[in-house]
């Protein structure tokens, strides 16, 4: 969601400074134009100066009636008399609504009779009786007051207000409460200190997520391996126990035991290298090297070795690697202990009489195997979990053969490792299919592969 536009917290000031100026200076000008900038007097001046000078032509109809209509426009009436006699009023009755006041008598001297002319308008009109010219200070201290309290009310809420709640979330975050929400804010710079606090905390909050996760994860880790280790160690060691104590009192007896102690010391040592394995996968300890190789030739040379495995079990191993090499560019070892794990879990899970099919196919974007095999296939809910380590599912393959149930987890990570992938599906006819991917190795010195 969008915040509220901002602006650098300098523009802000230099347009507070401008406010702090401009405003008081406009409400005093506004003010000495209302007030004393035009005086309504001068209208009433001229009237009076107008009626002077035209005394000798107080008698002319003309002159009275431009008079009349002159003054009539700014609201003004007046009478003319000649000693005790009216000559003229503009107006039949000027004091009939009460709204006219004297405010000049015009005496026109060294005349016989006197020329005595009387001057009325609106009271309404013109200004009081004294222009408030001295108010025209107090006016801009209230104004430059008014308008200083208003900047100082807009900077608290934009600066002030947002870092006292940053502050607080500061202390909240030093107590280990990483649950803050601070205000958006006008001032670009306070408005990004805060969007960055907001942003750590949420990735503390986050990390800390992450790490009780973590913690979780490792204590279920080292319970699961020493269950894992315990139970072939307990075993081996009652076997030997019996030697020792001549439990097994005949040759044949003997024999059993000690290969039944082999065969958990077999199991031992697997379960050793698994997690061997995947700590130096999981820490880092082991980068792939970056050899160039033939994957063909690897799957075959491997499926060569496990075969007197699959013939023990009298599982038939095929495999199919296509009319072209299958080159790139990894690390043998690693490999070579990846696709060992995908075969030896296909075998374990293939009844007598199956079949496990291993394929090599190079493809534009590299090169796709898979080992498939004609076992139960794995059952829908442990399938999203195949790839985790010690993962304990109702049937889960890679806890059914002896191992830490890391072998999978071993062999995914290795090939992420190379840059490629590796998943897990049921096939339609029955069974399981594991299929990977890896990149293709760059053609040597530049030559088109």
């Amino acid at each position: 969601m969008s915040g509220p536009r901002t602006l650098p917290m300098r523009r802000w000031l230099a347009l507070a400074l401008l406010v702090t100026f401009l405003v008081p200076a406009c409400v005093i000008v506004v003010f000495a134009v209302s007030t004393v900038g035009h005086n309504p007097y001068d209208e009433q001046d001229a009237a009076v100066d107008r009626i002077r000078d035209g005394a000798e032509q107080w008698t002319d109809p003309a002159w009275r009636e431009s008079t009349r209509a002159t003054l009539a426009e700014d609201n003004i009436v007046f009478i003319l008399k000649e000693g005790d006699r009216e000559l003229y009023r503009s107006s039949p009755d000027p004091f009939g609504t009460q709204r006219h006041r004297e405010v000049e008598r015009v005496t026109i001297r060294n005349t016989d009779p006197e020329l005595v002319a009387y001057v009325y308008a609106d009271p309404d009109e013109g200004p009081p009786d004294e222009v408030p010219v001295e108010f025209i200070p107090l006016v801009g201290l209230t104004t430059l007051g008014l308008t200083l309290a208003g900047i100082a009310w807009f900077l608290g809420r934009t600066i002030l207000r947002p870092l006292a709640a940053t502050s607080r979330a500061a202390r909240q975050v030093a107590a280990g409460d990483l649950d803050i929400s601070l205000p958006r804010s006008r001032v670009r710079e306070v408005d990004q200190v805060n969007i960055a606090f907001d942003a750590m905390s949420a990735a503390l909050r986050t990390s800390l997520t992450e790490q009780a996760e973590l913690e979780q994860e490792r204590r279920l880790f080292i319970g699961a391996v020493a269950h894992d280790l315990r139970t072939p160690l307990f075993a081996l060691r009652g076997y030997l126990e019996g030697l020792e104590s001549g439990v097994a009192t005949n040759p044949e007896q003997q024999a059993r035991y000690i290969r039944v102690a082999r065969e958990k010391a077999d199991v031992l040592e697997r379960l050793i290298s698994d997690l061997f394995d995947f700590s130096r996968l999981e820490y880092l300890d082991q980068t792939p090297a970056h050899e160039p190789l033939d994957l063909s030739e690897m799957l075959t040379k491997i499926v060569a070795d496990i075969a007197p495995l699959a013939a023990a079990k009298d599982v038939a191993l095929s495999i199919d690697t296509g009319p072209f090499a299958c080159a790139i560019q990894g690390d043998p070892h690693l490999l070579t202990r990846a696709i060992e794990n995908l075969i030896d879990n296909a075998i374990q899970f293939t009844p007598s009489g199956g079949r496990v099919e291993i394929t090599c196919r190079r493809v534009p974007t590299g090169v796709e195997f898979s080992v498939a095999d004609t076992g139960p296939g794995i059952p829908p809910d442990d399938l999203p979990h195949i790839f985790s380590p010690l993962y304990r599912g109702e049937g889960s393959r890679n806890r059914q053969t002896g191992g830490a149930g890391l072998g999978l987890t071993i062999a995914r990570r290795i090939i992420l490792a190379h840059g490629g992938d590796l998943s897990a599906a049921n096939r339609p006819e029955g069974g399981a299919i594991f299929s990977g991917s890896l990149p293709v190795a760059p053609p040597a010195n530049g030559a088109a592969s």
